[in-house]
């Protein structure tokens, strides 16, 4: 097949294909919020596939290597939003989630996309959708569970 180009075991090719996948998952979910979750789940399927593909292509060593740098960047990745998003929301009693999940080490080519995807929405770039703390918050505005703060100049201000 191709010459395997590889660097500390982490096969180049595959690691460019592994990326791509991610890279294309992530877009689908970010922009395409009536997707999100078929787009995510088809990722993982699609992530699987390559890694099925590698495990016959590719030795033992350089498969699971590149794999793993992966797995490892994408773990890295969701305790990184995890721990921004503890700080962000402290006292707003939004529950803390676990940082570390045993099952983030099959998941992590869907949780990759999610946690960039629930970065962007908490951050407003992307507009606020279900899995977003903004929009937790905006519910609990629309119902009445949180007050909605009054900005000078607006609102109330106004009627008087």
């Amino acid at each position: 097949m191709f010459a395997h180009m590889t660097f500390l075991f982490v096969n180049l090719m595959w690691a460019i294909v592994l990326f791509g996948v991610l890279l294309w998952t992530t877009a689908c979910v970010v922009l395409n919020a009536a997707l999100r979750k078929g787009m995510g789940i088809m990722g993982l399927a699609l992530s699987y596939g390559v890694f099925a593909w590698m495990l016959i292509d590719l030795p033992l060593r350089e498969a699971l290597v590149t794999w793993s740098v992966f797995a490892a960047f994408g773990g890295a990745l969701t305790v990184f939003y995890e721990l921004w998003a503890r700080r962000k929301y402290a006292g707003s009693g939004r529950a803390s989630r676990p940082l570390v999940r045993i099952s983030g080490v099959f998941l992590w080519p869907a949780m990759v996309p999610d946690a960039v995807g629930l970065m962007l929405n908490d951050l407003g770039i992307i507009p606020a959708d279900e899995r977003s703390e903004t929009h937790e918050e905006d519910w609990r505005k629309i119902t009445g569970e949180m007050e909605a703060p009054v900005v000078e100049g607006q609102g109330a201000s106004r009627a008087t």
